[in-house]
């Protein structure tokens, strides 16, 4: 297969990556395969809500911080891709998502905003380690408590979790290709508990995870959003992506999501 065959492999969803093209290949695939819809949930056993502590401080969900992070063109790697929040990637292509335009044309992957962060294992050089955060524990990022699990197949798992603030708001979290939780719907975890590990997917073993004012899909995008003229209303628990054909209301945070290492830090 020649490189140029491969990129092109990289960049469709689920493809698959060998050993000898993870360097030219691994940050296509992470924002494809990173976020696509699930199929219809399937939840794991609930227990009654339990109440959770208030979330007076934050961390991040892989430890130690020093070793995991985002892909970042000419630090992490030497690809022009980004999974850090509220990134646009040109380098993925024109393949449509749920998001159409005011043509009603479905917008590409190269305009998408990132709405999360995608944290790889980085090695002594801070370069990205394809493999290297797989098995790693996923730890809630503060005290709260299960909302909702789905089984997204091939692509792990997604925890949603709830967390209440001090001054009485709440935020959520939520993190992606994981493998089966250890935690229940219901159940209140506090800061640095594992709700699950990283799951093995080869050189794409990373988490997707993100902070946001929502919980799920249901509500996010209104009729007159790309979102809401697309398919992209009612997805469940959320998209990993944002766009929107008015400037104004394109970037992630409009809709809700909030920078995830940005927000930690401050708390």
């Amino acid at each position: 297969m020649t490189a140029d065959r491969r990129l092109q492999a990289a960049a469709r969803p689920h493809a698959r990556v060998s050993a000898g093209t993870a360097g030219l290949c691994l940050t296509l695939l992470v924002l494809l395969v990173g976020c696509m819809p699930g199929p219809a949930p399937y939840l794991l056993p609930r227990i009654p809500m339990q109440t959770p502590e208030p979330a007076g401080a934050f961390d991040f969900p892989l430890l130690p911080r020093e070793i995991f992070g985002p892909y970042i063109p000419n630090v992490s790697g030497p690809l022009p891709i980004d999974t850090r929040y509220g990134a646009q990637n040109p380098g993925l292509g024109a393949a449509g998502k749920c998001f159409v335009d005011r043509n009603g044309k479905q917008v590409p992957f190269n305009s998408l905003y990132h709405a999360g962060e995608d944290w790889f294992a980085r090695d002594a050089r801070g370069r990205v380690d394809g493999r290297g955060a797989a098995g790693v524990a996923v730890r809630a990022i503060a005290n709260g408590a299960v909302t909702w699990t789905q089984d997204i197949g091939a692509d792990g798992y997604v925890v949603v979790l709830v967390h209440l603030l001090p001054n009485g708001s709440r935020i959520w979290s939520a993190y992606w290709h994981i493998t089966q939780p250890v935690v229940a719907v219901g159940q209140a975890v506090g800061r640095g508990d594992r709700i699950a590990d990283v799951l093995d997917r080869g050189f794409n073993s990373h988490l997707h995870w993100e902070i946001r004012t929502f919980g799920d899909g249901t509500e996010l995008f209104p009729s007159y959003s790309a979102g809401g003229r697309g398919t992209c209303n009612g997805r469940v628990p959320a998209l990993g992506y944002t766009w929107d054909a008015a400037p104004s209301r394109a970037r992630p945070d409009y809709w809700g999501y909030r920078d995830p290492t940005e927000f930690v830090e401050k708390r």
